[in-house]
């Protein structure tokens, strides 16, 4: 900035967890329910993370893939979708978020084929289709969905992308700058939807395409809140110059999440209580003012996606899990679901779509697809998940422990927190099919040897052996170069780590347990002081507090 630091300033900020295996979208039948995974479609490439997604209706999709073919030949020729895949449902169209572009959250278009034609997915980015001086720059897009398709009187209002975008610098502290823009399909103008000084989240579009809903900062700032934002509910016109202008205007206090019904319903959601927050989803009939809660008081509801005036899909934890940190397995009923509550049969059970194909894991922000026979949901993509062990090829007389990222402990999937199945220690070459949540099962852990000098398969009386347990996972990697890594199949480990982080073995030391290590079923990682931390039930407080000191005499 030079001598001029006029520009300077400071931004505070929060951090968000963002979970180690990526998020990927799904979708499952709604009537009648998924019964087996087999009913469960992947709906994007699994590049990278992606979540919500939204459907995008043929006549848009058709209108998108015809400016394509004159904008970009080329890419129109490369995805091999046509106007006319689009009209005859030959292909599919789904807007999501997604993470592959320079790791920012912008705006991509999948086109899914039904397996009878291929069942391929190409993704298009949307600054490939309309360019990058609307869909460029260091920006954050979210919540695309998909306006307009009717008429005004002789005129008629094309297709438009409403989506959220931060593209436009802030101009005052404290404030969003989460804005809502509309780019017509046919033509890629882009207007501005939210009006000058005011800030937008979560749109949704009313189903005749004439209305958007949204989520309005109250007063225009932002105060802080993280969990529970202080927003209302405002409507307002898709085409201010067919419609005679957007007539926004607030019509729900302390609301969020906005999804229609029909052109007279509105669903929503709401935090009440104060720490930790309750949400629950309501609905709201524009004509008489009348909002009536639909999900019941024993359970946290969130995210609505309308089906019709009567039901909705919502993402709903049946049971609070007060764990400070994911160190203890949850029950199922404290993972988050997808299900369908109908107003006009409140007596009846919610329909459950996730809990019967992934009972433990957690679903978010469904979405309708395919005209409401089908919903849809991002999710942690577990099938692709793969456990490797690694050796550090470090110094002998090194006494460094290396943190492993892991989402995993050794006695069990940390997705869908059921326990690996064991295998017998004189088998170290057998494997198993898969984990408890689906997906295969690799070599979770191994215990290897160490000692100060070289230390044979079997080792000597009076050798001083410390045992090692390894555990990782395919996206945990330390912090050294890939050449310092080496994969070996194992064993599974027959205990659970301790907490801490997991230390590592030098080249040449043995992956074979001593006999001493296994009689005792002991397993060490390095403790929180970084000291090898010995374990076993066989021993009292007391010795294991006299050998984790003289551990540390020999460490030093």
């Amino acid at each position: 900035m030079g001598s001029d630091d006029s520009g300077r300033g400071s931004i505070a900020f929060f951090g968000t967890y963002r979970p180690p295996v990526p998020l990927d979208i799904y979708s499952c039948p709604a009537d009648p329910p998924p019964s087996s995974r087999k009913d469960e479609l992947h709906l994007t490439d699994g590049v990278s993370y992606n979540q919500n997604g939204r459907a995008i209706p043929a006549p848009a999709l058709k209108e998108l893939l015809t400016f394509l073919g004159k904008k970009n030949p080329a890419l129109a020729a490369e995805c091999g979708a046509t106007p006319d895949d689009a009209e005859k449902g030959r292909v599919a169209g789904l807007v999501f978020v997604s993470e592959r572009d320079k790791g920012l959250e912008t705006l991509h278009v999948a086109l899914v084929r039904p397996k009878g034609e291929g069942g391929a997915v190409k993704v298009l980015s949307l600054g490939d289709v309309y360019g990058a001086d609307t869909f460029g720059g260091s920006r954050m897009e979210d919540s695309g969905c998909i306006a307009g398709g009717f008429k005004v009187g002789a005129r008629t209002v094309g297709h438009s992308l409403v989506y959220v975008s931060t593209k436009e610098p802030v101009t005052r502290r404290r404030t969003p700058w989460t804005v809502v823009y509309r780019t017509n399909l046919a033509d890629g103008k882009t207007e501005r939807l939210t009006p000058p000084g005011q800030y937008d989240v979560s749109p949704a579009v009313s189903p005749s395409g004439k209305m958007v809903a949204v989520a309005n900062f109250r007063g225009n700032k932002w105060t802080g809140e993280i969990e529970r934002l202080n927003t209302d509910i405002a409507v307002m016109n898709v085409d201010k110059t067919a419609q005679g202008g957007l007539r926004r205007r607030i019509l729900i206090r302390d609301g969020g999440w906005p999804t229609w019904g029909s052109d007279n319903v509105i669903f929503f959601h709401r935090g009440t209580g104060e720490s930790p927050t309750n949400w629950a989803v309501f609905r709201y009939d524009i004509a008489t003012k009348e909002t009536v809660r639909v999900t019941p008081e024993a359970i946290d509801a969130m995210t609505p996606a309308a089906i019709s005036e009567t039901r909705v899909a919502v993402a709903a934890i049946r049971q609070k899990s007060r764990q400070a940190a994911m160190t203890t397995p949850r029950e199922e009923a404290q993972y988050r679901h997808i299900e369908i509550f109908d107003v006009a049969s409140p007596d009846r059970p919610a329909v459950q779509i996730s809990q019967k194909i992934r009972p433990k894991g957690d679903h978010y922000n469904p979405f309708v697809a395919d005209g409401g026979s089908r919903i849809g949901y991002h999710r942690v993509r577990t099938d692709d998940l793969v456990i490797g062990i690694i050796f550090l090829r470090l110094p002998r007389a090194s006494t460094r422990y290396t943190p492993l990222t892991q989402m995993w402990g050794c006695s069990g999937c940390r997705v869908c927190s059921q326990p690996f199945p064991r295998m017998a220690p004189s088998s170290p070459s057998s494997t198993t099919s898969s984990r408890p949540c689906g997906s295969p099962t690799p070599k979770a852990c191994v215990l290897s040897t160490r000692s100060g000098a070289p230390t044979p398969s079997s080792p000597r009386r009076g050798t001083r052996t410390r045992t090692r347990t390894h555990c990782t996972s395919a996206w945990g990697r330390p912090s050294l170069p890939p050449s310092h890594w080496r994969s070996t199949p194992s064993p599974t480990c027959p205990g659970r780590p301790p907490a801490g982080r997991c230390s590592a073995s030098p080249p040449g030391t043995s992956t074979t347990p001593s006999r001493r290590a296994t009689r005792r079923g002991t397993s060490s990682c390095s403790g929180p002081r970084g000291t090898a931390a010995r374990r076993s039930s066989t021993r009292t407080s007391t010795s294991w507090r006299m050998r984790r000191r003289g551990s540390s005499a020999r460490a030093q």
